[in-house]
């Protein structure tokens, strides 16, 4: 009687622990589908953000010259101590909030024997100085050294108002110590102007 009960004591605790393991096995199971379902839910979020703060094109502008330097450079566009136009690129519509994304690319090339300053400028609407929008200053070697380099600009114009037929004005000149030098420019010349809608 008493191995009998024993025995029975025996498989209904056997039966008890497996019955706990079982349980405990569903406990982690339950577990693990929290966590990837979470880490989905994670994903699924960042996508959502990402798409919601991202941006696109909506408009592009560009104008291009002499794609292929001749071997023996060019000096047909001499540059003097005021703005010349190397490029311009125009935008049918802009809208307030939007940004433009600017990219221009010249070569330049210096046949003194001094270094020359080289400005290169960005204008928007027209040539004035209330319309500069970009400004920089480079030396180029004399020649015989570095003389013969390239310009590249980038920036960024934040548009604070609607507009139509926004032209944008890529110029190169000497500097006004550089007068009397003979510095030309040259292609590639690469201008771009890309407007950009920030999404909320």
């Amino acid at each position: 009687m008493n191995e009998k009960k024993e025995i029975r004591d025996n498989n209904a605790a056997e039966y008890d622990y497996k019955k706990h393991d079982k349980k405990d096995h569903c406990k982690k199971h339950d577990t693990d589908h929290d966590k990837k379902h979470d880490k989905k839910c994670e994903k699924d979020h960042d996508k959502k953000e990402k798409k919601k703060h991202g941006s696109k094109l909506v408009e592009f502008a560009y104008q291009t010259f002499d794609p292929i330097t001749p071997l023996s450079l060019p000096l047909n566009f001499p540059l003097s101590t005021q703005p010349q136009v190397v490029a311009t690129a125009t935008l049918k519509n802009v809208e307030k909030g939007n940004v433009v994304w600017l990219n221009g690319l010249y070569h330049v090339n210096n046949n003194s024997p001094e270094f020359a300053d080289l400005i290169t400028r960005i204008y928007r609407g027209n040539i004035s100085p209330a319309n500069l929008i970009y400004q920089s200053i480079v030396e180029i070697d004399a020649e015989g050294n570095d003389d013969a380099t390239e310009s590249v600009t980038q920036f960024v114009d934040v548009i604070k108002a609607d507009g139509k037929d926004v032209t944008y004005f890529l110029t190169a000149q000497k500097g006004q110590f550089s007068e009397d030098l003979n510095v030309f420019a040259y292609g590639p010349i690469t201008f771009t102007a890309a407007e950009i809608k920030q999404e909320d």
